[in-house]
Protein backbone atom coordinates (compact mmCIF):
# COMPACT_ATOMS: atom_id res chain seq x y z
CA UNK A 1 0.00 0.00 0.00
CA UNK A 2 1.47 3.37 -0.94
CA UNK A 3 2.11 6.01 1.69
CA UNK A 4 0.06 8.58 -0.25
CA UNK A 5 -3.05 6.40 -0.31
CA UNK A 6 -3.01 5.67 3.43
CA UNK A 7 -4.74 7.84 6.03
CA UNK A 8 -6.13 7.24 9.49
CA UNK A 9 -4.86 6.11 12.88
CA UNK A 10 -6.48 2.94 14.22
CA UNK A 11 -6.40 1.66 17.78
CA UNK A 12 -7.32 -1.99 18.33
CA UNK A 13 -8.92 -2.16 21.75
CA UNK A 14 -9.26 -5.10 24.09
CA UNK A 15 -11.93 -6.33 26.44
CA UNK A 16 -12.26 -9.31 28.74
CA UNK A 17 -15.79 -10.54 28.89
CA UNK A 18 -17.89 -7.40 28.89
CA UNK A 19 -15.25 -5.25 30.59
CA UNK A 20 -13.14 -2.79 28.64
CA UNK A 21 -9.42 -3.17 29.38
CA UNK A 22 -7.63 -0.06 30.68
CA UNK A 23 -4.94 -0.51 28.03
CA UNK A 24 -7.55 0.44 25.41
CA UNK A 25 -7.90 3.87 26.99
CA UNK A 26 -4.11 4.20 27.20
CA UNK A 27 -3.87 3.45 23.47
CA UNK A 28 -6.61 5.99 22.72
CA UNK A 29 -4.63 8.64 24.60
CA UNK A 30 -1.55 7.90 22.48
CA UNK A 31 -3.62 7.50 19.33
CA UNK A 32 -5.27 10.89 19.76
CA UNK A 33 -1.85 12.54 20.00
CA UNK A 34 -0.60 10.71 16.89
CA UNK A 35 -3.75 11.43 14.88
CA UNK A 36 -3.66 15.15 15.76
CA UNK A 37 0.01 15.40 14.81
CA UNK A 38 -0.60 13.64 11.48
CA UNK A 39 -3.89 15.52 10.93
CA UNK A 40 -5.73 12.24 10.42
CA UNK A 41 -8.83 10.67 11.92
CA UNK A 42 -8.65 8.41 14.97
CA UNK A 43 -10.67 5.18 15.00
CA UNK A 44 -10.95 2.54 17.70
CA UNK A 45 -11.77 -1.06 16.76
CA UNK A 46 -13.25 -3.41 19.33
CA UNK A 47 -13.90 -7.06 18.57
CA UNK A 48 -16.38 -9.00 20.68
CA UNK A 49 -19.81 -8.72 22.29
CA UNK A 50 -21.01 -5.16 22.81
CA UNK A 51 -21.80 -4.12 26.37
CA UNK A 52 -24.04 -1.23 27.35
CA UNK A 53 -21.28 1.14 28.51
CA UNK A 54 -18.63 0.39 25.90
CA UNK A 55 -19.47 3.14 23.40
CA UNK A 56 -20.00 5.72 26.14
CA UNK A 57 -16.61 5.01 27.74
CA UNK A 58 -14.80 5.04 24.40
CA UNK A 59 -16.51 8.30 23.39
CA UNK A 60 -15.02 10.04 26.46
CA UNK A 61 -11.60 9.73 24.79
CA UNK A 62 -12.83 11.44 21.60
CA UNK A 63 -12.14 9.03 18.75
CA UNK A 64 -13.60 10.10 15.43
CA UNK A 65 -14.96 6.60 14.82
CA UNK A 66 -15.90 3.61 16.97
CA UNK A 67 -15.94 0.35 15.03
CA UNK A 68 -17.63 -2.56 16.80
CA UNK A 69 -16.89 -5.94 15.21
CA UNK A 70 -19.33 -8.53 16.46
CA UNK A 71 -20.55 -12.00 15.61
CA UNK A 72 -21.08 -15.44 17.06
CA UNK A 73 -17.38 -16.32 16.72
CA UNK A 74 -16.24 -13.25 18.68
CA UNK A 75 -17.56 -14.50 22.04
CA UNK A 76 -14.02 -15.65 22.83
CA UNK A 77 -10.65 -14.59 21.48
CA UNK A 78 -9.73 -16.40 18.27
CA UNK A 79 -6.64 -14.87 16.64
CA UNK A 80 -7.61 -15.86 13.11
CA UNK A 81 -11.02 -14.18 13.42
CA UNK A 82 -9.42 -11.02 14.83
CA UNK A 83 -6.65 -10.72 12.24
CA UNK A 84 -8.87 -11.62 9.27
CA UNK A 85 -11.58 -9.17 10.32
CA UNK A 86 -9.10 -6.30 10.72
CA UNK A 87 -7.39 -7.20 7.42
CA UNK A 88 -10.74 -6.98 5.66
CA UNK A 89 -11.31 -3.47 7.01
CA UNK A 90 -7.74 -2.42 6.13
CA UNK A 91 -8.30 -3.36 2.51
CA UNK A 92 -11.35 -1.09 2.39
CA UNK A 93 -10.20 1.91 4.45
CA UNK A 94 -6.37 1.96 4.08
CA UNK A 95 -5.20 3.35 7.46
CA UNK A 96 -1.66 4.68 7.86
CA UNK A 97 -1.13 3.49 11.45
CA UNK A 98 -2.55 0.64 13.54
CA UNK A 99 -1.76 0.41 17.26
CA UNK A 100 -2.20 -2.72 19.37
CA UNK A 101 -1.68 -3.37 23.08
CA UNK A 102 1.42 -5.45 23.83
CA UNK A 103 -0.68 -8.09 25.59
CA UNK A 104 -0.89 -11.79 24.79
CA UNK A 105 -3.89 -11.22 22.50
CA UNK A 106 -2.58 -7.97 21.02
CA UNK A 107 0.84 -9.41 20.15
CA UNK A 108 -0.78 -12.45 18.57
CA UNK A 109 -3.21 -10.46 16.42
CA UNK A 110 -0.64 -7.84 15.39
CA UNK A 111 1.88 -10.44 14.23
CA UNK A 112 -0.72 -12.32 12.20
CA UNK A 113 -1.98 -9.11 10.62
CA UNK A 114 1.55 -7.97 9.73
CA UNK A 115 2.20 -11.30 8.00
CA UNK A 116 -1.14 -11.14 6.22
CA UNK A 117 -0.54 -7.56 4.95
CA UNK A 118 3.20 -8.14 4.37
CA UNK A 119 4.18 -5.07 6.41
CA UNK A 120 6.54 -4.50 9.31
CA UNK A 121 5.69 -4.56 13.01
CA UNK A 122 7.44 -2.68 15.82
CA UNK A 123 6.76 -4.83 18.88
CA UNK A 124 6.72 -4.00 22.60
CA UNK A 125 7.26 -0.27 22.17
CA UNK A 126 7.79 1.96 25.19
CA UNK A 127 7.05 5.15 23.25
CA UNK A 128 5.15 5.96 20.07
CA UNK A 129 5.09 9.49 18.68
CA UNK A 130 5.43 11.79 15.70
CA UNK A 131 8.92 13.31 15.56
CA UNK A 132 9.95 16.85 14.65
CA UNK A 133 10.07 15.96 10.94
CA UNK A 134 6.48 14.70 10.95
CA UNK A 135 7.38 11.01 10.82
CA UNK A 136 5.55 8.41 12.88
CA UNK A 137 8.25 6.66 14.91
CA UNK A 138 8.28 3.77 17.34
CA UNK A 139 10.78 3.42 20.20
CA UNK A 140 11.58 0.10 21.83
CA UNK A 141 14.41 -1.47 23.85
CA UNK A 142 17.07 -3.49 22.03
CA UNK A 143 20.05 -5.62 23.07
CA UNK A 144 18.52 -6.56 26.41
CA UNK A 145 17.48 -3.00 27.20
CA UNK A 146 20.98 -1.56 26.80
CA UNK A 147 19.94 0.46 23.74
CA UNK A 148 16.74 2.17 22.64
CA UNK A 149 15.91 1.67 18.96
CA UNK A 150 13.97 4.33 17.04
CA UNK A 151 12.04 2.72 14.19
CA UNK A 152 10.37 4.30 11.17
CA UNK A 153 8.73 2.37 8.36
CA UNK A 154 9.17 4.65 5.32
CA UNK A 155 7.64 2.50 2.57
CA UNK A 156 4.83 0.13 3.54
CA UNK A 157 1.48 1.09 5.03
CA UNK A 158 -0.12 0.62 7.45
CA UNK A 159 2.61 0.97 10.07
CA UNK A 160 1.93 -1.53 12.88
CA UNK A 161 3.11 -1.23 16.47
CA UNK A 162 2.32 -2.74 19.85
CA UNK A 163 2.58 -0.54 22.96
CA UNK A 164 3.24 -1.90 26.42
CA UNK A 165 0.45 -1.46 28.98
CA UNK A 166 0.89 1.13 31.76
CA UNK A 167 3.40 3.22 29.76
CA UNK A 168 1.00 6.18 29.78
CA UNK A 169 -1.96 7.19 31.90
CA UNK A 170 -5.34 7.49 30.16
CA UNK A 171 -6.18 11.17 29.61
CA UNK A 172 -9.49 12.44 28.30
CA UNK A 173 -8.92 15.15 25.66
CA UNK A 174 -10.20 18.65 26.32
CA UNK A 175 -11.61 18.80 22.79
CA UNK A 176 -14.72 16.66 22.74
CA UNK A 177 -15.64 14.73 19.63
CA UNK A 178 -18.85 12.75 19.19
CA UNK A 179 -17.70 9.61 17.37
CA UNK A 180 -19.51 7.94 14.52
CA UNK A 181 -20.37 4.38 15.55
CA UNK A 182 -20.01 1.62 12.95
CA UNK A 183 -21.18 -1.94 13.55
CA UNK A 184 -19.74 -4.59 11.26
CA UNK A 185 -19.81 -8.36 11.20
CA UNK A 186 -16.65 -10.33 11.86
CA UNK A 187 -15.16 -12.29 8.98
CA UNK A 188 -16.17 -15.96 9.31
CA UNK A 189 -13.45 -18.45 10.11
CA UNK A 190 -11.66 -19.89 7.10
CA UNK A 191 -12.15 -23.56 6.31
CA UNK A 192 -8.36 -23.90 6.63
CA UNK A 193 -8.65 -23.66 10.38
CA UNK A 194 -11.46 -24.49 12.73
CA UNK A 195 -11.30 -23.95 16.48
CA UNK A 196 -13.86 -24.37 19.21
CA UNK A 197 -13.47 -22.83 22.65
CA UNK A 198 -14.55 -25.50 25.12
CA UNK A 199 -13.84 -23.58 28.31
CA UNK A 200 -12.36 -20.23 29.33
CA UNK A 201 -10.41 -20.21 32.61
CA UNK A 202 -8.95 -17.17 34.33
CA UNK A 203 -5.27 -17.75 35.09
CA UNK A 204 -4.55 -17.87 38.82
CA UNK A 205 -1.34 -16.11 39.80
CA UNK A 206 1.17 -17.89 42.04
CA UNK A 207 2.15 -16.68 45.49
CA UNK A 208 3.91 -13.67 43.94
CA UNK A 209 0.54 -12.24 42.86
CA UNK A 210 -0.56 -10.54 39.66
CA UNK A 211 1.61 -7.53 38.87
CA UNK A 212 -0.80 -6.22 36.25
CA UNK A 213 -3.81 -6.03 38.54
CA UNK A 214 -2.42 -5.42 42.03
CA UNK A 215 -2.95 -1.98 43.54
CA UNK A 216 0.03 -2.56 45.85
CA UNK A 217 3.32 -3.97 44.56
CA UNK A 218 6.46 -4.76 46.55
CA UNK A 219 9.63 -4.69 44.46
CA UNK A 220 12.89 -6.21 45.64
CA UNK A 221 16.40 -5.54 44.41
CA UNK A 222 19.80 -7.14 44.84
CA UNK A 223 19.85 -5.63 48.31
CA UNK A 224 17.63 -8.55 49.34
CA UNK A 225 20.77 -10.68 49.45
CA UNK A 226 19.31 -14.03 48.43
CA UNK A 227 16.25 -16.07 47.53
CA UNK A 228 15.97 -17.36 51.11
CA UNK A 229 15.09 -13.83 52.26
CA UNK A 230 11.91 -13.80 50.13
CA UNK A 231 9.90 -15.40 52.94
CA UNK A 232 10.05 -12.10 54.83
CA UNK A 233 8.91 -10.17 51.75
CA UNK A 234 6.12 -12.64 51.03
CA UNK A 235 4.92 -12.30 54.63
CA UNK A 236 4.73 -8.53 54.22
CA UNK A 237 2.99 -8.92 50.87
CA UNK A 238 0.36 -11.16 52.46
CA UNK A 239 -0.40 -8.54 55.11
CA UNK A 240 -0.62 -5.78 52.49
CA UNK A 241 -2.42 -7.87 49.86
CA UNK A 242 0.43 -6.95 47.54
CA UNK A 243 2.07 -8.59 44.53
CA UNK A 244 5.82 -9.18 44.58
CA UNK A 245 8.18 -8.31 41.74
CA UNK A 246 11.85 -7.68 41.33
CA UNK A 247 14.58 -5.93 39.41
CA UNK A 248 16.41 -7.55 36.52
CA UNK A 249 19.31 -8.42 38.82
CA UNK A 250 16.98 -10.38 41.10
CA UNK A 251 15.49 -12.29 38.16
CA UNK A 252 18.91 -12.97 36.60
CA UNK A 253 20.03 -14.37 39.96
CA UNK A 254 17.08 -16.78 39.90
CA UNK A 255 15.39 -15.39 43.01
CA UNK A 256 12.16 -14.62 41.14
CA UNK A 257 10.72 -15.93 37.85
CA UNK A 258 10.99 -13.79 34.71
CA UNK A 259 7.27 -13.00 34.69
CA UNK A 260 7.76 -11.10 37.96
CA UNK A 261 10.49 -8.82 36.54
CA UNK A 262 9.68 -5.11 36.70
CA UNK A 263 11.33 -2.74 34.25
CA UNK A 264 12.13 -2.02 30.63
CA UNK A 265 12.75 -5.68 29.76
CA UNK A 266 10.03 -6.94 32.10
CA UNK A 267 6.64 -5.69 33.27
CA UNK A 268 5.54 -2.07 33.27
CA UNK A 269 3.24 -1.61 36.26
CA UNK A 270 0.94 1.13 37.47
CA UNK A 271 -0.10 0.39 41.07
CA UNK A 272 -1.43 2.87 43.61
CA UNK A 273 1.58 2.04 45.81
CA UNK A 274 5.00 0.70 44.87
CA UNK A 275 7.21 -0.27 47.82
CA UNK A 276 10.82 -0.68 46.67
CA UNK A 277 13.00 -2.73 49.02
CA UNK A 278 16.72 -2.74 48.34
CA UNK A 279 16.15 -1.47 44.78
CA UNK A 280 18.90 0.91 43.68
CA UNK A 281 16.80 2.34 40.83
CA UNK A 282 18.54 1.70 37.51
CA UNK A 283 17.00 3.56 34.57
CA UNK A 284 15.63 0.33 33.10
CA UNK A 285 13.79 -0.42 36.34
CA UNK A 286 12.41 3.09 36.80
CA UNK A 287 10.77 2.94 33.36
CA UNK A 288 8.69 0.06 34.70
CA UNK A 289 7.26 2.02 37.65
CA UNK A 290 7.05 5.57 36.34
CA UNK A 291 3.24 5.57 36.29
CA UNK A 292 2.90 4.29 39.88
CA UNK A 293 0.85 6.76 41.92
CA UNK A 294 3.08 6.60 45.03
CA UNK A 295 6.59 5.18 45.39
CA UNK A 296 8.07 4.39 48.81
CA UNK A 297 11.73 3.36 48.77
CA UNK A 298 13.81 1.65 51.44
CA UNK A 299 17.54 1.52 50.77
CA UNK A 300 20.67 1.62 52.87
CA UNK A 301 22.42 3.84 50.28
CA UNK A 302 21.35 7.49 50.58
CA UNK A 303 22.62 8.12 47.03
CA UNK A 304 20.48 5.40 45.44
CA UNK A 305 18.74 6.75 42.29
CA UNK A 306 15.39 5.36 43.48
CA UNK A 307 15.18 8.22 45.99
CA UNK A 308 15.03 10.77 43.16
CA UNK A 309 11.65 9.45 42.04
CA UNK A 310 10.29 8.23 45.37
CA UNK A 311 7.35 9.97 47.03
CA UNK A 312 8.80 8.91 50.39
CA UNK A 313 12.27 7.55 51.06
CA UNK A 314 13.69 5.69 54.05
CA UNK A 315 17.47 5.42 54.35
CA UNK A 316 17.96 2.31 56.39
CA UNK A 317 18.42 -1.45 56.58
CA UNK A 318 15.40 -3.26 55.09
CA UNK A 319 16.06 -6.21 57.42
CA UNK A 320 15.36 -3.96 60.39
CA UNK A 321 12.55 -1.91 58.84
CA UNK A 322 10.47 -4.69 57.23
CA UNK A 323 10.15 -6.79 60.44
CA UNK A 324 8.93 -3.68 62.27
CA UNK A 325 6.39 -3.05 59.51
CA UNK A 326 5.24 -6.67 59.66
CA UNK A 327 4.85 -6.48 63.44
CA UNK A 328 2.80 -3.28 63.11
CA UNK A 329 0.54 -4.71 60.41
CA UNK A 330 -0.05 -7.93 62.36
CA UNK A 331 -1.73 -5.89 65.10
CA UNK A 332 -4.05 -4.15 62.61
CA UNK A 333 -7.19 -5.41 60.85
CA UNK A 334 -6.29 -7.14 57.57
CA UNK A 335 -6.18 -5.01 54.46
CA UNK A 336 -9.00 -5.90 52.10
CA UNK A 337 -7.84 -7.30 48.73
CA UNK A 338 -8.06 -4.81 45.91
CA UNK A 339 -7.43 -4.80 42.20
CA UNK A 340 -7.30 -1.91 39.81
CA UNK A 341 -10.52 -0.92 38.15
CA UNK A 342 -10.55 -1.59 34.46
Amino acid sequence: MSEKAASGVWVVGEQKGSQLATVTLELLTVGRSIADALKEELSVLLIGPESGDTVRILAEYSPDNVVLITGEQTQHYLPEIHSDSIASLVEKSRPSVILFPATYDGRDTAARLAARLQVGLAADCTEIRVDETGRFVQIRPAFGGNLMATIHQPVTRPQLATLRPHIVKPVKPTKKITPTVHRVAAVPASTHYQKTILKAVREVADESGNLDEAEVVIGVGRGLGGKDKLSMVNRLAGLMNAAVGGSRGVVDAGWLPHNQQIGLTGRVISPKLYLALGVSGAVQHLVGVRTAKEIVAVNIDPEAPIFKVATFGIVGDMFKIVPLLIKELETKPPIEPAVQSK
